[in-house]
C-alpha cells in the first residue's frame, strides 16, 4: 500500500500544478493588437457558402477541373483539382480557410505540405487563408521540398481581380481582403496560380 501512495503523490502534485497554471495564466491573444490610431474593421466576414462559391468559381476561371471538394467547419474548403494541360498539368491540392481568428502558423502549413508531398502525382498545393500567415510559416515553406503556394486575403483579392473582376467590389466589402496590417511578403503565388 505504501508503494501505491508513493506513485500517486507525484501525479497528484503534477495535476495540481497544471490546474494552478491553467487557472492563473493569462490568455495570450492570437490576433495582432491594433496600432495607435488604427480602428477595428467593422465590415462583416464572408459567409461559408460565399467563400466556397468564390473558390470554385476561381478554380474554373483558372482552367482547373474540380475532382473532389469538401466543406468543413467554419467554411474551410478542401479541393482536389486537376490541371488538364497535357505536359504541365497534374493534380493540385487546395486548402482554403475564411477564418479570421489568427494567422496560420508554420505547424499547420508544414502539416499541409506533408500531405502534398505524400500524395503521389500531386503537382503542388495551394493554402489559402484570409487571416494570413506568420513569418515562420513563410520561412518553413521556403525550406520545404513540396511546392506550396501561400495565398492570403489580399493576394486572393488580386487573383479575383485578374480572373473574376465582377466579384471585386463585393469582396472589398468583407473583412480579410484588405492590405492593412503587417506588410505582406510577396512570393510567386500569382505567377504560379495563373
Amino acid at each position: 500500500m505504501g508503494i501505491f501512495f508513493v506513485f500517486l503523490v507525484p501525479i497528484a502534485i503534477g495535476f495540481a500544478f497544471i490546474l494552478l497554471i491553467a487557472r492563473y495564466s493569462p490568455n495570450v491573444p492570437r490576433v495582432a493588437a491594433l496600432r495607435s490610431g488604427e480602428k477595428a474593421d467593422e465590415r462583416p466576414e464572408i459567409t461559408a457558402d460565399e467563400f466556397q462559391d468564390l473558390i470554385e468559381d476561381l478554380l474554373k476561371s483558372l482552367g482547373l477541373e474540380t475532382v473532389f471538394s469538401s466543406a468543413g467547419t467554419g467554411g474551410v474548403v478542401d479541393v482536389t483539382a486537376r490541371d488538364p494541360r497535357p505536359l504541365t498539368g497534374g493534380r493540385i491540392l487546395l486548402h482554403a480557410s475564411p477564418v479570421l481568428g489568427g494567422q496560420i502558423d508554420a505547424a499547420e502549413v508544414l502539416s499541409f505540405a506533408d500531405g502534398v508531398r505524400g500524395d503521389m502525382g500531386c503537382l503542388k498545393g495551394i493554402y489559402i487563408a484570409l487571416a494570413g500567415f506568420t513569418e515562420e510559416a513563410h520561412a518553413g515553406i521556403r525550406s520545404c521540398s513540396a511546392p506550396i503556394d501561400l495565398v492570403d486575403g489580399p493576394r486572393l483579392l488580386d487573383l479575383v481581380r485578374d480572373h473574376l473582376p465582377d466579384r471585386v467590389t463585393l469582396l472589398e466589402g468583407y473583412r480579410g481582403f484588405n492590405r492593412t496590417g503587417p506588410k505582406h511578403a510577396r512570393g510567386d503565388t500569382e505567377a504560379s496560380a495563373k
